[in-house]
């Protein structure tokens, strides 16, 4: 299953941040590498939860810094 999260993930976050799919790893971080602002993370929130049917935290992106991070918990809430 991580493979389709981070596929769709990639996906999503290449066609925001307009960066090749290649060049998104699991070890991406979000403001360091992808230059992400707090408002560019909140539309982010926002469309992973549309994109896979979860509900995260406001803060999510203090503790998930990295895209493999991030993909570790939306896997964990489909199995649930």
């Amino acid at each position: 299953m991580y493979s389709s999260i981070y596929r769709r993930f990639t996906n999503l976050l290449s066609e925001m941040t307009n960066t090749k799919k290649k060049n998104l790893t699991i070890n991406t971080y979000f403001e360091k590498d992808l230059g992400l602002t707090k408002s560019d993370l909140k539309i982010l929130r926002s469309k992973i939860q549309d994109e896979f049917n979860v509900k995260l935290p406001k803060n999510i992106f203090k503790e998930f810094n990295t895209i493999g991070e991030l993909i570790g918990l939306i896997e964990a809430e489909f199995g649930r």
